[in-house]
């Protein structure tokens, strides 16, 4: 399993409050747990990415 997915499996586990604080703290992590963290973070639907047309997923 690479270090991404393992890093994955571990945010799952953490609940939305956490996950959040982690992002604020992302520059502190290694780029593969800060890949895991944003990816876990886009399945939560917990950030804004926006979509191919420029309309953002969620309202505000």
């Amino acid at each position: 399993m690479s270090a991404i997915r393992m890093a994955e499996k571990t945010y799952r586990t953490y609940s939305s409050p956490i996950l959040l604080e982690l992002k604020e703290r992302e520059h502190q992590l290694e780029p593969t747990d800060r890949q895991a963290l944003q990816n876990i973070l886009v399945e939560r639907r917990l950030v804004d990415i926006g979509s191919p047309t420029g309309v953002e997923r969620r309202g505000k």
